[in-house]
């Protein structure tokens, strides 16, 4: 079996949260409803109707579906200006030059998330790209998770998530792989440790200078 690493995309790989922040606060409000930035920030990473469901289980499907049509509306002009996470292009290529098979895994739909991809700068690094339309269920579920390593013939037991937010680590606990957690989605240390992580780094570029003392080292040996 392969040994491999799966990025989450969104904060992870691309600075891409707090935008998603702002245009899920507003899709709220346009339907007047009130939900406080701090708890949209905590749900960033389900998808859009496992977002609903954490945020707003009282919407019915109607109202669910508006209020995802205008985040993806208020979204969509910011993808211009979505930078990648420092080191997250290097990082990529250095593990996937080491013998590593890389994997994206996103609850993005595909042309958005091959759009993010290439942002990155590394996307012929990546193996395999598990998106939206590709599973039944969001993370924190493991389908995510699984599917990629399916798709990639990566061993969950040779295999780490490397995530910004706790749906990640819970998605890998429950799938059997690895975890290690970045901060660059803005989830702090102690909650993605709670979450699973083996180990917290600020980001790509700090897991990237840190490379030889992390847990990641294990699969890089074997």
């Amino acid at each position: 079996m392969r040994r491999g690493v799966i990025f989450d995309l969104d904060g992870t790989l691309v600075d891409t949260t707090y935008l998603h922040v702002v245009a899920w606060w507003e899709a709220f409000r346009s339907r007047r409803r009130d939900i406080l930035m701090l708890d949209v920030h905590g749900a960033i990473g389900r998808a859009d109707r496992a977002l609903l469901d954490y945020l707003l289980p009282e919407a019915g499907e109607e109202e669910a579906q508006a209020i995802s049509d205008a985040h993806a509306e208020i979204y969509k002009p910011q993808l211009d200006n979505v930078r990648p996470v420092p080191g997250a292009g290097e990082l990529m290529r250095t593990l996937a030059d080491r013998g590593l098979t890389v994997v994206v895994a996103t609850s993005a739909p595909k042309d958005q998330a091959e759009r993010l991809v290439k942002i990155t700068g590394a996307e012929d690094a990546v193996a395999v790209l598990v998106h939206a339309g590709d599973v039944d269920k969001s993370k924190p579920h493991p389908e995510p998770v699984r599917q990629a390593l399916d798709k990639s013939g990566i061993s969950a037991e040779q295999a780490f998530m490397i995530g910004d937010s706790v749906w990640d680590a819970l998605s890998a606990r429950a799938a059997g792989a690895a975890c290690l957690g970045v901060r660059s989605g803005g989830i702090d240390t102690a909650s993605l440790r709670d979450a699973g992580a083996e180990a917290v780094y600020k980001d790509c570029r700090d897991l990237l200078y840190n490379l030889e003392e992390s847990p990641l080292e294990r699969l890089l040996r074997s």
